[in-house]
């Protein structure tokens, strides 16, 4: 049998002592009022308030929870949790019982974290009741830390509810992947004009191949382009990529426009490349050389 969450009233043991001294300092001033006549000063003594704590009523229908709609996603899709990769477990849950359950908290661990380390469950997640009949989706993150270790983590979902009314763990494997450290490379780029008008600023189109040539994939990748003084932007100044996985290609257009009356031979276009850990990208100039000068075509 389960025991009940009623609380009584507690005291604590410090208020406690401090009630049992006022009441010895109070009982013989009432002996002093009963023994004085009755006049129309009133004497007060502050009291400290004491804390009391109450819990919940037990409801009288029980709550029967159950899951449905269980996955798992990660960043890149690849149905692994890889270091420096967040991910998600979401679920359904649902309350086919009779009564509520209440006060519910979500939390999940690596029931072999001793053998898989770095497995990370950053928030614990709270609902505060279910009524009979209804669901709820429900989200649990985590991710892979610096260190995490390359094998199968079993992780195990619980929910604890205030009644004990708990519903079975969820429980999954997910595979581990250690650090692998991505590498961003430029592999090819080229300079399309469109036919220059002599009076009017010459549009340019900057095409350039980045790849990952790494064995770990490239999170948060974003490219910045930095322009001479001569060219201005047409497109946005930086492009953000996401993930970019081991051997994938990405082909990146960036347009800008050049003064009508530069004579330009070649144009300097600084590319900066960062990622999550922003120690794998690169800061490179790429130097256009111009079929143009003077907004004439050679």
């Amino acid at each position: 049998m389960r025991k009940s969450h009623r609380s009584p009233v507690v005291f604590s043991r410090r208020h406690m002592n401090k009630t049992k001294i006022r009441f010895r300092q109070i009982l013989p001033f009432f002996w002093l009022l009963a023994a004085a006549p009755l006049t129309a000063q009133t004497v007060t003594q502050q009291v400290d308030d004491v804390q009391v704590t109450v819990g919940r009523e037990r409801p009288a229908g029980r709550p029967s929870m159950a899951y449905s709609n269980i996955q798992y996603r990660d960043e890149n899709s690849n149905q692994l949790l890889e270091a420096w990769e967040k991910a998600t477990i979401s679920f359904t849950i649902k309350n086919n019982g009779k009564g509520p359950s209440q006060n519910l908290f979500i939390s999940a661990e690596t029931a072999n974290a001793n053998e898989v380390k770095g497995v990370v469950y950053p928030t614990v997640v709270r609902l505060d009741s279910l009524r009979p009949g209804a669901q709820q989706n429900v989200t649990v993150p985590l991710e892979g830390s610096l260190d995490l270790a390359a094998g199968i983590a079993t992780v195990t979902v619980q929910i604890r509810e205030e009644f004990e009314y708990d519903p079975d763990e969820i429980e999954l494997n997910v595979i581990t992947e250690e650090f692998k450290a991505p590498k961003l490379q430029i592999t090819a780029y080229r300079l399309d004009t469109e036919p220059p008008l002599s009076t009017t600023a010459v549009p340019v189109k900057l095409k350039l191949i980045l790849q990952n040539k790494g064995q770990g994939p490239a999170a948060d990748t974003r490219l910045d382009f930095f322009l001479p003084d001569f060219a201005k932007p047409l497109d946005r100044p930086a492009y953000v990529l996401a993930h970019v996985n081991p051997g994938e290609v990405r082909t990146v257009e960036f347009g800008f426009t050049v003064r009508p009356d530069k004579v330009i031979e070649e144009i300097p276009v600084r590319v900066v490349v960062i990622e999550r850990h922003q120690k794998y990208g690169l800061d490179t100039v790429v130097k256009l050389r111009a079929n143009y000068m003077s907004g004439n075509k050679r």
